[in-house]
């Protein structure tokens, strides 16, 4: 029996066969490695997530209680990714965000600063702050003087937990501090002048009946330093 090849040669079924055969054994055979290659990478990984699980629940182990294992998580990756959050915070010390602040930081005495001292110091301080994982809101309507103050005084006192890998930052507002006061908590007049939103102030004057304080454009416009990576803690590096 004879089949007539495309460029017009003629094969017997037996050349046909051997020649079709082999490339799509071969094909198959390259699929079938490239499927087992992808299925053991995964089970690699499968193990070293397990492996990991295992030395992170010992590692927690004083930190954790049985409710732990009744949490529910999406995968393996994700359960390890809470148990190092767990050892992180929990093993992590707790110091004041001034103790933190490299051995350069030389606080500025403001009473006989100048303007351009102040502005250059006030930048420096929120730079270290920012590496130290502190972000700085609502702030524009202070000037440099008073705004270093406030973050000598109020933040830099502050003690926290010095994570290894924090998620979220720290987050400060100045909305309730003026050029000469600290405002009550409920006092939302800066708020509402400098930094409230058209629909944020709509509101607010509908829900209170009245208009709300004419609003005006912060007078220090910063450009407030953006985190770069790391700690910035000198216990932490």
């Amino acid at each position: 029996m004879t089949a007539i090849a495309a460029g017009g040669g003629v094969l017997s079924s037996t050349r046909t066969r051997s020649t079709r055969g082999p490339c799509c054994r071969s094909l198959y055979s390259s699929t079938a490695v490239m499927n087992f290659d992808s299925q053991n990478s995964r089970l690699d990984l499968a193990a070293d997530a397990l492996l990991e699980n295992v030395a992170l629940r010992s590692e927690a182990e004083n930190y954790i209680d049985e409710s732990f294992s009744r949490l529910h998580y999406a995968n393996l990756e994700a359960e390890n990714e809470r148990l190092r959050e767990i050892i992180d915070w929990e093993s992590s010390p707790i110091s004041s965000l001034r103790d933190c602040l490299d051995s350069s930081w030389r606080q500025l005495d403001v009473s006989a600063a100048s303007e351009a001292e102040i502005a250059e110091a006030t930048l420096d301080l929120l730079q270290r702050l920012r590496r130290l994982n502190q972000e700085i809101w609502r702030a524009d309507h202070l000037s440099n003087r008073r705004l270093y103050k406030l973050l000598v005084e109020r933040v830099l006192p502050d003690k926290q937990k010095r994570l290894k890998a924090p998620r979220v930052p720290t987050v400060w507002t100045f909305e309730n501090f003026t050029e000469d006061q600290e405002l009550d908590e409920t006092d939302v007049s800066v708020w509402l002048t400098y930094y409230a939103t058209a629909e944020e102030r709509r509101l607010w004057a509908q829900e209170h009946n009245a208009p709300p304080p004419q609003r005006q454009t912060p007078p220090y416009a910063r450009r407030f330093p953006s985190l770069n990576g790391g700690c910035g803690c000198e216990s932490c590096d």
